[in-house]
């Protein structure tokens, strides 16, 4: 046999001669890699969710709440893997709390107990807990009072078009409920804009009523906005002939 030959030979058995045991081996040591890497301590930066519930009828929170936190948590890296894919939920019991300022400290060891699943409470440590470690709320009694909503309009018509007076909105008022201070300090909310870019005619549309960075609820969410296009100039002129 010629060396070409030979090589050739050497080759194919090299790699189809015992196929399945190779390809077992090759498997078993994807595994023990595996088993060994994720064996390996490791730190990382993990974000747990806050909810808050269970606040009083009567009571509304100033501003935004933080909805979440990161974490530091070091363990096995198998063991930060299964965290990763966990609910990270950590509750805040708002029953007790009055009008006027509240806070509430945020520790590792709330987290370990009342977020984690117990069988990774007891293997993961918590290193450090990032900003905000505090929960801190405005709660104030909560308010309702009417209010008028107007339609905010962006964007310009198709060439030729111009809107024909005032946009309509139905109903021209939403009960919105929210903080004393925020309900009191408006008379007036808008809606999301509506775009009349390239438009012709008439439009209607029911579009959500924007409270803005305001903590407030309007009753209904969501009004109806019509508004009426015509032709400028000549074109008017013959479209009403």
């Amino acid at each position: 046999m010629s060396i070409g030959g030979a090589l050739v030979e050497w080759l194919r058995s090299l790699f189809f001669d015992n196929v399945g045991l190779k390809l077992a081996s090759f498997v078993l040591a994807l595994l023990l890699y595996a088993h060994v890497v994720t064996e390996q301590p490791k730190q990382e930066v993990l974000r747990v969710t806050v909810a808050c519930s269970g606040l009083a009828d009567s009571l509304a929170i100033l501003g935004k709440p933080p909805t979440d936190i990161d974490v530091t948590f070091r363990g096995k890296w198998k063991d930060l893997i299964r965290l990763r894919l966990s609910n990270t939920l950590l509750p805040i019991d708002l029953a007790s709390v009055g009008p006027g300022p509240f806070r509430h400290e945020i520790t590792p060891e709330e987290i370990s107990e009342r977020a984690l699943p117990p069988e990774l409470a007891k293997v993961l440590e918590i290193t450090e807990v990032a900003e905000p470690r505090a929960l801190i709320l405005d709660v104030e009694p909560k308010a309702e009072r009417r209010m008028l909503v107007m339609a905010r309009v962006v964007g310009e018509p198709a060439l030729g078009w111009r809107l024909d007076g005032a946009p309509t909105v139905e109903p021209e008022s939403v009960m919105v409920s929210g903080p004393r201070s925020a309900v009191m300090a408006l008379d007036t909310l808008r809606t999301l804009p509506v775009d009349i870019t390239e438009e012709r005619e008439r439009i209607q549309r029911q579009v959500s009523v924007d409270p803005g960075s305001a903590p407030l609820v309007p009753d209904p969410r969501q009004i109806l906005v019509t508004l009426r296009l015509v032709r400028t100039g000549a074109d008017s002129t013959a479209a009403r002939l």
